[in-house]
């Protein structure tokens, strides 16, 4: 018995969607290892911030602090001040 040869251009069809398939799963799985890879350094970045703005919130207070007291001493000086030059 003869086997039935398909004719060329649905062997190229095949073999074309064939291919398409395998990119298209190549695609997907490193376009999805890359968004897990962004989603890690997202999430890495974040961390990063928020100590970077605890870091400054800290900061802030603390010279705000300073200011609040060194005002408060000169406050408390100033009086003696006007009457000494006096």
């Amino acid at each position: 018995m003869n086997e039935y040869k398909k004719p060329t251009y649905i062997v190229i069809q095949e073999a074309m969607a064939e291919r398409i398939r395998f990119l298209e799963d190549e695609l997907y799985n490193r376009a999805y290892k890359d968004i897990e890879r962004l989603e890690v350094e997202n999430d890495r970045l974040k961390v990063r911030c928020l100590d970077l703005q605890l870091e400054n919130a800290d900061y802030v207070w603390d010279d705000m602090c300073r200011s609040a007291i060194a005002r408060a001493k000169s406050e408390n000086r100033r009086p003696h001040r006007r009457w000494r030059g006096r």
